[in-house]
Parts: structure tokens; sequence; C-alpha cells
């Protein structure tokens, strides 16, 4: 466990508000890069590098104190698809070199980056998820490559199944490396696949995770679901809601250009009421996003 993630710990316990970052592939997309699926945001890894660097390096600047890395998109399973297997762990360790030198170039040197960790298949296609031994394959391979890079920890994203949310967690355990889950849940506070969130809390317990978390969803549902998860965990809770837009088949985002960072920063503000700990922005939010929450928070 390195000594930032130590810290990140003790200031959990003293209360603070911990914040994250914003979107990363939508940001890509904001920007001109280019975010085909199926690659999405792990694209621009191969074209234009320093893009990814300096959207963290912003963040940083606009004040994120966790910033996690542009592997959503960097299995063998998905470069494959593209006929570029052997790109996926490059891609992996280009992504967290980029974090990193991003951190040092900013100057602060707490600040935490955190390995992405996604479904291996669809982010909102339970009845995708691969085979448990695929599962526990793949995602170990994922965590390897991410620790080789350099994260201080594992963040379990955008996660519909128990399956591949045990896999995660055990990958983890495995690698050595501290990690947190985040869950995507549908109107009635459970996982995508049906399955209960209580059965995912109390699994996820079992290995000591950093946080539990909430993400890729409405803002509404967000809201809803933490006032849920709150009461069934006594973990700090992270909260990183959809700003602008919505999922397309193309390019993964398509935006609709609504200006949202004054009412996300109104829902930020009961979120904190009603216990969340870390707080920032999934697909669709940007720069303005995080300053607002800063200012706010």
């Amino acid at each position: 466990m390195t000594n930032r993630v130590e810290k990140f710990k003790k200031e959990l316990k003293k209360g603070k508000v911990i914040i994250l970052d914003g979107g990363m592939g939508t940001e890509i997309k904001a920007r001109g890069g280019k975010t085909t699926l199926p690659l999405w945001s792990a694209e621009i890894l191969l074209k234009n590098p320093n893009l990814v660097k300096q959207i963290h390096l912003d963040y940083i600047k606009a004040g994120a104190e966790i910033i996690t890395t542009n592997t959503f998109r960097t299995t063998k399973r998905t470069f494959k698809k593209v006929g570029m297997e052997d790109k996926a762990r490059e891609a992996t360790i280009v992504a967290c070199m980029l974090a990193r030198q991003a951190r040092e170039e900013s100057g602060k040197d707490d600040v935490l980056i955190t390995g992405s960790m996604a479904p291996l298949e669809d982010c909102y296609s339970p009845d995708l998820v691969p085979l448990d031994s695929e599962l526990k394959k793949e995602h170990l391979e994922y965590a390897k490559n991410l620790k080789d890079g350099g994260v201080d920890f594992l963040l379990g994203e955008t996660m519909i199944s128990l399956r591949e949310i045990k896999a995660i967690c055990e990958s983890a355990k495995k690698v050595g490396l501290s990690f947190a889950i985040s869950f995507c849940c549908d109107k009635n506070g459970n996982l995508l696949s049906g399955e209960k969130l209580e059965d995912a809390v109390k699994l996820v317990e079992k290995y000591n995770p950093l946080f539990l978390s909430l993400n890729c969803m409405s803002l509404d549902l967000i809201s809803k679901t933490l006032k849920k998860i709150v009461k069934i965990t006594s973990l700090p809770v992270a909260v990183y809601a959809q700003g602008d837009g919505e999922p397309a088949d193309d390019e993964g985002w398509k935006f609709k250009g609504n200006n949202r960072q004054d009412i996300y920063s109104k829902y930020a503000k009961q979120w904190l009421k009603d216990g969340a700990r870390i707080i920032g922005g999934c697909c669709g939010t940007n720069l303005d996003y995080i300053r607002k929450l800063v200012a706010i928070l």
C-alpha cells in the first residue's frame, strides 16, 4: 500500500470530502479526439497520447485529488476486436505513465492515481458478461498491467454483475493493490443484472475495499441509490454521475449541449448531506463540473 493510499484512508476517517476527476472519454471527444467503439477512450492512446496527459493535468489544476487512468478499454479482449491484441498491455502501461507524468508536472505529489478496470464487455449488458474462467484470467492480467503501470489503487467501474465484481476483487487481492468498486444500478437500486445491491455490497466488503461507489447513472438515480447504499454499508461511499449527453452506438457518447454544471452542483450538495465522501463526474462531465464541485465542497 502506497503512502498516498494511507494518507487517503486517514483523510476519509477524519471526514474530509475528496474530489475525484471528471469524464475522460467524453472529454477526449469534446476536444476533438476520436472515441470510435469498441476502443472508445483507448483509441487516443495510439494516436495522440499527449491529449490524455493534458486532460489529467487540467483535472488536477481544477482541483481533482484523484485522477483515473485512461484504461477503461485497454484489455486484450477489446483490442482483439480491432486486430491489435498485442497492443493492449502497452496501451495500459502508456495510460498509467501519462497519469504519472501529469501528476509530476502538476507539482502535486499527493494526487492519487486509480487504475480504471471496466466490464470486459458492454457496461449496460449483463447478458454479455463472460464465463467465470475468462473473468478471472482477464481481470488478473488487467490488474497486473495496472500495477506494473504504477497506479496507487484499482477502481472497478460501472460494475453490473456479481460474477465480474468478484473477479475484480480477487484480482486486486492477488496483485496486492488496494481497490474500490463502483456499481451501476437500475431504477430499483439494484445492479443492472437484477442482482440485489445488498448482495453486491456484502460480497465486496469481504475483500476490505477502500470505498464503494456509484457511477455512470443519471443525477436522480444516483441520488436515489446513494440513499440506499449508505444504509447498508459503513464504508465510505463515492458518487460520480453522468453530465451532458447520453450513450451512443458509434463514438460512445452523444452530447446534447446542455450546461448542467449548476444543477450538478446542487445535487452534489445533497449527496454530501446524504453521506457521500468522494464526489466527481462520469461521462459528459468536464473541468467546469470539477471546478464547481471544488467551489461548493
